[in-house]
């Protein structure tokens, strides 16, 4: 863990014991429902709560109460539709805790055929960490004959 998750588990075991019974169990409860999340989902969560925080800070109080209570009244089918017509999710190994505006991203420029083909790494001495130079390759013998 960082030092930043260290601190912050810190401050949540500092406030537990202050905490009603139902308090406790629902950060038990929440606390296992992260754990049991894979990394990708993770950064979806924070992703959503970044997107929610910020449209959050643009309603009142009471636009904000509207509007849940308006989601709150939709029936399972129209919440389901509601869903479905989400921005997709992100999929890769690692996603951006922001979402990058695509006019911000650079273009990876091709590369050649030759580029492409694999290069193995140089061999390292164990003696001067310094990498081996290749070994010389010698002319071929003229008329096969040995020199």
């Amino acid at each position: 863990m960082s030092d930043a998750q260290k601190r912050k588990w810190l401050e949540i075991s500092k406030n537990y014991g202050a905490l009603t019974p139902q308090a406790q169990a629902t950060l038990n409860s929440r606390m296992n429902e992260w754990v049991a999340l894979s990394p990708q989902q993770r950064a979806q969560a924070r992703l959503n709560f970044g997107k929610t925080l910020e449209l959050s800070k643009q309603l009142t109080s009471e636009e904000k109460k509207a509007k849940w209570e308006a989601y709150q009244a939709l029936s399972i089918e129209e919440k389901q539709k509601l869903a479905d017509t989400a921005s997709p999710k992100p999929s890769g190994a690692a996603t951006a805790v922001k979402p990058v505006a695509p006019q911000k991203l650079a273009t990876v420029p091709a590369q050649a055929a030759s580029q492409q083909a694999f290069k193995p790494a140089p061999k390292i001495s164990p003696l001067t960490a310094v990498p081996v130079p290749a070994p010389l390759a010698l002319p071929a013998p003229v008329n096969g004959s040995a020199q």
